[in-house]
């Protein structure tokens, strides 16, 4: 930590925490962020982002066609950030409890793990700034590869972290585990197309909707404790998901997703009792379900 932050007070420290998670992980920052945030006054605002700019001179720069000042790609992370309290950030917001704030988010969590910090940073800012990124990544198929991808959305499938993301090379979107990323940088003189945002993304944005029961070689006793553990109702819970977390959450949830429930084992407990329905979509990642 720079010894400048250590001369300065709890809450301006907390400011200029801020101004460096908005520059890490969104890709800018400007004075009315601080206001809205801290409900400080433009003045205040700006001696925050003086301060910040004293002590990293290398990290932003004012971009005037924006009104923001940008992370450069020389950016260094100053202060000690939780992981944990970012990745909570990037999926809930900063913990306002007023509803409909218009707040950056890009994590879509199923159950928190961390990642790298840097990486999870770069594609935050590719995200942000609608930027494609380079990256070196080792598939089960292939092997290690140089892909360009055009990422959209973070999310967690109960086991790891994935991107979502348009494959430049398949023509395609699908997901990539962050894990498996052996460096990635974001190409600046380059943009995503139109036909590589989110909203073409039709599994992304097409949802299906699971219907969950216990599973039927449980005794009585034992179909009755899960109904009353998933707050079931008539015997099953409903779940809407996105077509492209179905597979990755039959497989956290250890969902037997076959037909007629042929999956043994005491670890399983539930079964997807519309999977014949399912099934017949022809969901890409449903492979990923628990079956024979």
């Amino acid at each position: 930590m720079s010894q400048l932050y250590e001369s300065v007070s709890h809450q301006q420290l907390e400011r200029l925490a801020h101004i460096e998670f908005l520059a890490y992980f969104i890709g800018k920052v400007t004075r009315k962020d601080i206001m809205m945030r801290f409900g400080v006054s433009s003045a205040a605002a700006t001696r925050d982002l003086t301060t910040y700019i004293e002590s990293a001179p290398e990290n932003i720069r004012y971009d005037p066609r924006q009104k923001s000042y940008i992370a450069t790609s020389e950016f260094k992370c100053l202060l000690p950030l939780s992981a944990d309290k970012c990745l909570s950030t990037l999926t809930s917001g900063f913990g306002d409890v007023m509803a409909g704030r218009e707040e950056f988010r890009c994590a879509h969590l199923i159950a928190l793990e961390n990642p790298g910090l840097d990486l999870t940073a770069t594609l935050s800012r590719a995200i942000s700034l609608l930027k494609p990124i380079q990256m070196q990544y080792v598939s089960m198929g292939s092997g290690e590869s140089t892909r360009v991808i055009c990422p959209h959305s973070i999310i967690n499938d109960g086991l790891r972290w994935h991107v979502r993301a348009y494959d430049r090379k398949r023509e395609q979107f699908g997901d990539f585990v962050v894990n498996r990323i052996l460096e990635a940088k974001i190409l600046r003189g380059d943009a995503v197309k139109s036909n590589e945002v989110s909203s073409e993304d039709v599994d992304w944005n097409e949802k299906v909707t699971l219907v969950v029961e216990p599973h039927p070689r449980l005794s009585a006793s034992g179909r009755r404790a899960i109904e009353t553990e998933y707050r079931m109702k008539d015997g099953a819970f409903q779940k809407q998901v996105r077509k492209a977390e179905v597979g990755y959450l039959l497989n956290s949830w250890n969902i037997d997703s076959t037909v007629d429930a042929e999956l043994k084992g005491a670890h399983v407990f539930l079964h997807l009792r519309n999977a014949a329905e399912i099934m017949e979509m022809g969901i890409q990642n449903y492979l990923l379900a628990p079956q024979l």
